[in-house]
This record gives structure tokens, sequence and C-alpha cells, in this order.
């Protein structure tokens, strides 16, 4: 019997002993799980990631010297009206309104705010986007700390790519893209909070997670993906399979499906345009080539170029890189095993789906911008194999990988620093894509166009020219050429175009409104007075072609009381254009009426309009 409880107590005593270092061995995991960024031994990340942090700061202040570019930012901001108040009625209207065809409130709200700071003064915009930047590499930081268990240097050198990398220059140093930085912040951060949630079950984690899903939709759609992104971390966390994996993620699907709907109906009409010039070859190739485009440019980021148009043709490239892509995939379900591999590409491909162009939408078949948050992916898991490898087979080679790794990271900083002054201005911009893509009508148009604003009519004429050569049917190239022509009187020029013009694209108002206004240059005014009866008829709520009928029954015919009923009418729609007023003023004076034209005269002069001295003086109005 003694000896019976002796051995009782002995096994008592391993048994306290096997669950104390049972408890201490789950505490150990659950601190190495749960890095800190500061204070205790979290503190000893931030002389690794102070660097990092500092040095993409330092590498995108060229930046600050940038301007505005007519590539969008003009939509987005220098005439963007919802920018001009945050009050309840501005706040109302950019949460009620689409911009670009799509609905990314929060992005717009924070342009308000820059607004609000410094009006157009590109350097505000520009310094905001690269303090996100900056945060941005840091939850990036923080992000795979988490998942790869606290290996800070794994966590460093993702983050010092994604921070540095040329391929996401576009997405700082264009104003216009405050979509990804803003979306890619909030989506980091719900997948930080989501690797808390599984390691710690806590479901304070889930509810901020969904919270910070919602913020990233209101940021940009592209955030549709995010909860496939949380499925493919619970692949990598090696979680046990249960329909808590989806249960968990319903509120998020919801939310993506609801903003994948109104995306949809925002963008139908272009989506609907692109599925008939393009059919399911051609836009499975498209995706083909974009997966393997964006694999290459992660290696080897140049030549860059802020627009790649889509083909005129398919060319034996566009089938290669589809094949290799196809193969890889299966190689990739069927054949490998490596979790690292198949999370990195799998989280790549997840958030590349929605722009692979397999509904082709836009000017491009790839774009820089589309590789934000997909290289995450691909950059803990080349960061996580070459840890791997240096701890084992490759250990003897450890000096002369880093010095590669190390000379590649030089050549991407020095990348991204000779990178973004081609954001600086129109002109630059168009000029770096012309040497790429030398017949892209777009990029000449838009070259043109940015001439266009600074009257340079020549140039502008010899750059849309250009953009004709390469695509005589090109539609804004045809309008504002005809535009230029009718600025510098050459009518004859302009009706040319107009008449072209209108030929292919009779559905746009342009193309009636250019009609009649070559017409009535060329000395057609009948004819362009039924040209404008058709606009008025078709937009009768548009002033100027109301005021412009009214300039051909005035200058040319001398029709005045038809004239004065449609300057009228145009000041009805529209009594803040002084020239309305003028015209008005100088229909009364034919008309032997002295105060009225005096009185809209001065009505004009107070609204901006120049009035002649030499009729001032006629009226009396000195």
């Amino acid at each position: 019997m003694a000896t019976k409880t002796v051995n009782s107590v002995k096994f008592g005593r391993i048994r306290i002993m096997a669950e104390k270092r049972k408890k201490t061995t789950e505490k150990a995991t659950v601190k190495a799980r749960k890095p800190a960024l500061a204070g205790g031994k979290g503190a000893s990340i931030w002389p690794v990631l102070a660097p990092i942090l500092a040095v993409t700061f330092i590498l995108f202040i060229p930046a600050l010297k940038n301007g505005f570019t007519n590539w969008d930012d003009v939509l987005y901001v220098t005439q963007n009206p919802l920018l001009k108040s945050i009050n309840m009625e501005g706040l109302k209207a950019i949460f009620s309104t689409p911009v670009v065809s799509n609905y990314h409130p929060l992005t717009i709200l924070s342009l308000a705010l820059n607004y609000q700071v410094a009006e157009l003064n590109p350097m505000t915009y520009h310094l905001t986007s690269i303090i996100l930047q900056v945060i941005n590499t840091g939850l990036v930081f923080w992000f795979i700390w988490l998942l790869s268990s606290g290996n800070k240097w794994v966590s460093a050198f993702v983050a010092l790519l994604f921070g540095i990398h040329p391929m996401h220059v576009e997405s700082v140093a264009w104003i216009s893209e405050r979509k990804d930085l803003l979306y890619t912040l909030f989506y980091v951060a719900a997948m930080i909070g989501y690797v808390k949630y599984v390691q710690l079950k806590q479901t304070k984690y889930l509810v901020w997670v969904t919270v910070l899903g919602a913020l990233s939709l209101l940021c940009k759609p592209a955030a549709i993906v995010l909860p496939l992104s949380l499925l493919a971390i619970d692949y990598y966390l090696r979680r046990e399979w249960s329909w808590t994996w989806i249960m968990e993620k319903i509120p998020l699907f919801i939310l993506s499906g609801i903003f994948a709907y109104a995306t949809l109906a925002i963008q139908a009409k272009r989506a609907v345009a692109s599925v008939d010039v393009y059919g399911i070859v051609d836009r499975i190739c498209f995706a083909g080539y974009g997966l393997i485009f964006y694999l290459q440019k992660l290696i080897v980021p140049y030549p860059l170029s802020a627009l790649h148009p889509f083909p005129k043709e398919l060319t034996v490239y566009y089938y290669a890189s589809t094949a290799i892509a196809l193969a890889g995939i299966v190689f990739l379900l069927l054949k490998v095993r490596n979790r690292n591999v198949l999370f990195g590409f799998g989280f790549y491909i997840i958030n590349l789906v929605l722009v692979l162009q397999l509904i082709s939408i836009g000017n491009a078949v790839v774009a820089e911008r589309y590789t934000y948050v997909p290289y995450i992916g691909l950059f803990f898991m080349m960061a996580m194999e070459v840890a791997v490898a240096l701890k084992n087979k490759l250990a003897s080679y450890k000096t002369v990988i880093l010095s590669v790794a190390g000379i590649w990271i030089f050549i991407l900083a020095i990348l991204t620093w000779t990178r973004i002054p081609v954001w600086n201005s129109s002109q630059a911009l168009w000029e770096n894509v012309l040497r790429q893509y030398p017949d892209s009508p777009r990029a000449w148009t838009n070259k043109g166009l940015d001439l266009f604003d600074q009257k340079k009519w020549p140039e502008v004429i010899a750059d849309l020219s250009n953009a004709l050569k390469a695509d005589p049917n090109y539609a804004d190239a045809l309008e504002w050429r005809c535009r230029a022509y009718l600025e510098i009187k050459e009518a004859d020029k302009a009706l040319q175009d107009a008449t072209q013009f209108y030929k292919l694209y009779p559905q746009k108002e342009a193309a009636l409104f250019l009609m009649a206004r070559a017409q009535d240059g060329t000395g057609q005014s009948e004819t362009a007075l039924t040209t404008y009866n058709q606009l008025i008829a078709a937009y009768p709520s548009k002033p100027e072609y109301i005021n412009n009928r009214g300039v051909i029954y005035f200058n040319k015919l001398q029709r005045y009381p038809e004239a004065k009923a449609d300057f009228e009418e145009a000041i009805r729609l529209n009594a803040t254009n002084g020239s309305y007023h003028l015209n008005l003023s100088r229909c009364y004076y034919m008309m032997n009426d002295l105060t009225g034209a005096r009185t809209h005269a001065v009505k004009g002069k107070e609204l901006g309009a120049a009035i002649d001295p030499s009729y001032a003086k006629l009226i009396g109005i000195e």
C-alpha cells in the first residue's frame, strides 16, 4: 500500500508538472503569435521597421514637386464639384454620387478634406499620398509579422518591397489613385484583425474585421475580394476546416455582394460595350497575359508606362502567356503542397481576378496600380522560401543570396526614384507613354488635350493628327481637333472632322454640336439652324445650344425677336452667364430698347462679361 501511495504521489506530481509545461508552452505560443510593436521585446522591432518607413518616405519625396495631370485628376480633383463643401449637403452629395463610374465616397471625402486645407495646391495631395504609403508599409509589416509568427526579417523584406517597388509608384504618385492607398489601409488592417481573431478567438476582432472591410469597400470596390483573402489566411494558418470559416465571414460576403451589384450597375454600359468588342477568347488571353506580365514586372519592373493599351490583335505572346498561366495554375493545384507557395500565389490571384480583363473595362489591358495589394502575397512567398532555404540547403550561400537581394532592392529603389518625376505633368506622363507605345491614340490625344488648355494650337493639332494616324476613327481625337480648328477659325477643316465624327458616332451629343458650329463657321447658317433645332429638341435644358441658335438669328439672319427669345431662355436656364446677358443687351439695342440694353449690359459686366468700350459708350454706361 505504501508503494502504491508513493507511486500515486509521484504520478500526480508528474501530471501537475506536465500541465504546467503545457500551460507554459501555450503561453509562449500565444506570446509568439502576439508580437508587440512597442514596449518590452516588441521594442526591438522598431530598429528594423523605422528605417523601412524612413526610406519609403524619402524615396517618394520627389512626388511633392509633381502637379496634377489630365489622366483623371480633372474628374477627381481639379473640376470635381464634390470637393467644394463638406457640410451636410456636401457630405450627402459625396455619399450619393459615383465618380468616374465607381462608388468610393471615402476616397472623395479624403480629397475634399485636402481641398478644404489647400484648395488646388497639388503638394498637399501628394504629401497625403506619401503619408498613406508609409502607413500602409507599416501595416504590411505588422500583417506579415503576425502571419509569420514574429519573423521580423521576413516582415522587413515584405514591407520594404511593398514600400519601394516601382510598380507601386502609380498608386502613390497619381493623385487619382488615392483610392488604392485608402482601400489598402483598411484592407490590410482588416487582415491584421483577422489573424488576431484566429489566434486569440476573441469575437471583438471579428467585429473590427467587418467594420474595416466595410470602410475598405467605401474607398474602392476592389475590396469585395476581402473575404476570399481571409479564407486564404485560414488555409495558411492551418485552421481545421469547418463551416465556421464561411459563417464568420457572412457579413463581409453580404457587403461584397451589395458593392459588386452596385458597381456592375454603375458600369453596366461600359461593360456591355467591352463584351461586344472583345470575345471570350480575347478576354481569357488578356487574363493569362496579365498574370504573366505582373509576375515578370515583379522581378524586372522596366520599362513602365501609365497606359498599357489593348492590342489591336492578339499576338503569339498573348497565347503563350495564357498557356503558361493555365499550366501553372493546374500545376499548383495538383502538384504543389508547399503552403507558402500556395498561399502566396492564391493571394496574388484572388486580388488580381477583378482586374484581369475577363470583363474588359477601361483603356488598359494591364495597369501597374493593379499590383498594389496582390504583390503582398508574392513578396511573402519569396521571403518565407528564402528564409527557409537559408536555414537549410542554401545556408552556405547565405552571403551570396543576401548580396544579390540587396543589389536587386537597391535597383528597385533607383527605378522608383526615377519613375516618380514621370508623373510631374501631363506632358511628361504622355511623352513617357509614347516612348513605350508610339501608336497609342489615347496617349497622343491626352498630350494634345493638355496643350489645348494652353492654347498651343499648332502643337495641339499635330498631336491630335498623330492620334488619328494611329486610329482614323478615334472619337476623342476627332472631337478635339475639330474644336481646335474652330478656335483658329479654320472652319472648313473643322467641318471635315465634324462630318467624320458625326458619321462614326451619331449618338454622341458632341458630334451634333460640333457639326452645328462648323456649319455656322462655313456660312451655312440655315443648315446650322436646323442642326441646332435638333440639338435643342434632344437637350432642351442646355442653355449653350439655345444661346448659339440665338447668335445665328442675331448675326447671320437679323431675326431679332427670335434671337431675343433664345437669349431670354438661355438666361432662364443659367442666369449667371454674363455673355448671355450681353447678347440680350445687344438684341434690345437693335430693337431700339436702350433701357433693356443698359440693364442687361450692366448685369453682364457684373457677371464677368467683357463689354466692348465702343458699345458701352453707345448705350451710355461708360
